[in-house]
């Protein structure tokens, strides 16, 4: 009985898990890779990956939630890795929906898709995953950190970093745009 018990209480977190997460990894993946289609199949992947996993998690401070980005993270570099013949950007069919709870996310739902990808093509690999775990993914600062096993200083700076070479790249007019946009509260 204490079994069955434990399965349904099992089974109800990871259905939480889910929906809680569902979007934000698909979002994610379709920023890493280009494609809504294929980050939906792979976020799939993920939450029947996390299943079968779920008994190695460990609990250690770092939230759920990070693990399983981390789980998105692997399978889409391994599916860009085994693309990796391919010339387009993968940002060209992305799904950009970002959180608004930040003045950044908004600047990057304002910015035009072609001026985004040329953007985002500037950027450091590293760079463009801080801006795709933030943005995409809506992860805080800390859960960034978990995801690339960085500390969440060095995560910080990167992030700060790209927004620099973000500013720079768009030039003067739309820097003064995002700036504003940063002064807001």
């Amino acid at each position: 009985m204490q079994g069955s018990d434990q399965e349904r209480q099992g089974v109800a977190a990871l259905t939480d898990l889910f929906e809680a997460n569902y979007e934000r990894v698909v979002r994610y993946i379709a920023a890493r890779t280009g494609s809504r289609d294929l980050a939906e199949d792979l976020a799939s992947e993920v939450f029947l990956r996390a299943l079968e996993r779920i008994d190695t998690f460990q609990w250690r401070g770092i939230p759920m939630q990070a693990w399983l980005f981390r789980i998105a993270h692997n399978l889409a570099v391994d599916h860009l890795r085994s693309n990796s013949h391919r010339k387009s950007s993968p940002l060209e069919d992305a799904d950009f929906v970002a959180s608004t709870d930040n003045p950044e996310a908004e600047v990057l739902q304002t910015l035009q898709r072609e001026e985004l990808v040329k953007i985002m093509e500037t950027l450091t690999p590293a760079q463009r995953e801080i801006v795709s775990l933030r943005f995409f993914g809506g992860l805080t600062s800390t859960e960034a950190a978990a995801v690339m096993k960085r500390s969440s200083g060095a995560v910080r700076e990167l992030q700060s970093s790209a927004l620099k070479t973000m500013r720079r790249v768009m030039g003067p007019q739309s820097q003064e745009s995002f700036e504003a946009e940063e002064r807001q509260p």
